[in-house]
């Protein structure tokens, strides 16, 4: 940290909380302005993870739907602080449906509009085992954690028929493009420097379906809005519905899994329901 405070010339603050993966620090530059020191974890090859961020973050500068970076290094990011920073109150009543997923498409639409960057990103399908892994993983600690084996053992018996939707989906996606990668709701501040009134904050970019993206973002909300929330961004952004309900359940399947929700009764039966077997079920041949 110290080495990134002199490089920027900053005065290092309060961390800030949110962020599970990386380092984040509250920090004032040479001219007093208030900024964000980001220090993202080494990757296991040894190389900092912070090319990738700053290479979606870049794309995405006049698309007024992220966090502007204002310079990067191999390790660490230099970000301008989203003001007022809020999080939305997005709530489990079904009158916010409709101004959550305006804000989505909105935001949605914006990131899909920027070009693929020049740097090298991982593809969907190419990080999906690491995202099955991080599901067991959380299972586990759950289970041991509140002392009940069975937590979330409905999801971890799906996931195989998750990793076969998601596998068929890839390899059947026509037009890849660049995605935030953890989409959800923590993930988007408000902010009086966008046109939309909110940005996103912390990328794990890859390039693939943006169907992936809509799924995520609906399985992330309380289980009796993930279906409606899904077939309503999709149609707001143009995507077609279908595929994005699919990623939807293959995305609930992994909510279920990990076990930490408090409505986990009610993703357990939704992922049990005739609707989400269904969508697991590929339509046709992959490519």
């Amino acid at each position: 940290m110290q080495g990134a405070a002199d490089h920027w010339g900053l005065v290092i603050g309060e961390p800030l909380t949110g962020g599970s993966r990386s380092a984040v620090f509250a920090a004032r530059d040479a001219g007093g302005s208030d900024v964000v020191l980001k220090l993202p974890p080494t990757r296991d090859d040894g190389r900092g993870a912070a090319s990738a961020e700053a290479a979606a973050l870049s794309s995405w500068a006049r698309t007024g739907a992220a966090i502007t970076l204002l310079d990067a290094t191999d390790d660490a990011l230099l970000l301008e602080r989203a003001r007022p920073g809020a999080g939305w109150p997005w709530g489990s009543q079904k009158a916010a449906v409709g101004p959550m997923v305006d804000v989505a498409g909105e935001l949605l639409s914006r990131l899909w509009s920027a070009p693929t960057p020049a740097h090298q990103l991982p593809t969907l399908d190419e990080v999906y085992p690491e995202h099955e892994r991080v599901a067991r993983g959380d299972a586990a600690l759950e289970q041991r954690e509140r002392g009940e084996p069975d937590r979330g053992l409905l999801g971890l018996l799906r996931l195989p028929d998750a990793r076969a939707a998601a596998d068929h989906l890839s390899h059947t996606t026509r037009e890849p493009r660049l995605l935030h990668g953890d989409f959800i709701t923590k993930n988007v501040v408000s902010s009086a420097d966008s046109p939309v009134g909110w940005v996103v904050l912390d990328p794990l970019p890859v390039i693939g379906d943006p169907g992936a993206e809509v799924g995520a973002f609906a399985a992330y909300q309380p289980a009796e809005l993930i279906l409606p929330v899904a077939e309503s961004l999709a149609r707001l952004t143009g995507i077609e519905v279908r595929r994005s309900l699919r990623w939807t359940a293959v995305w609930t399947v992994h909510q279920a899994a990990q076990a930490w929700r408090k409505d986990q009764e009610e993703v357990d039966t939704l992922i049990a329901s005739a609707t989400v077997r269904a969508l697991l079920i590929p339509d046709g041949p992959a490519r």
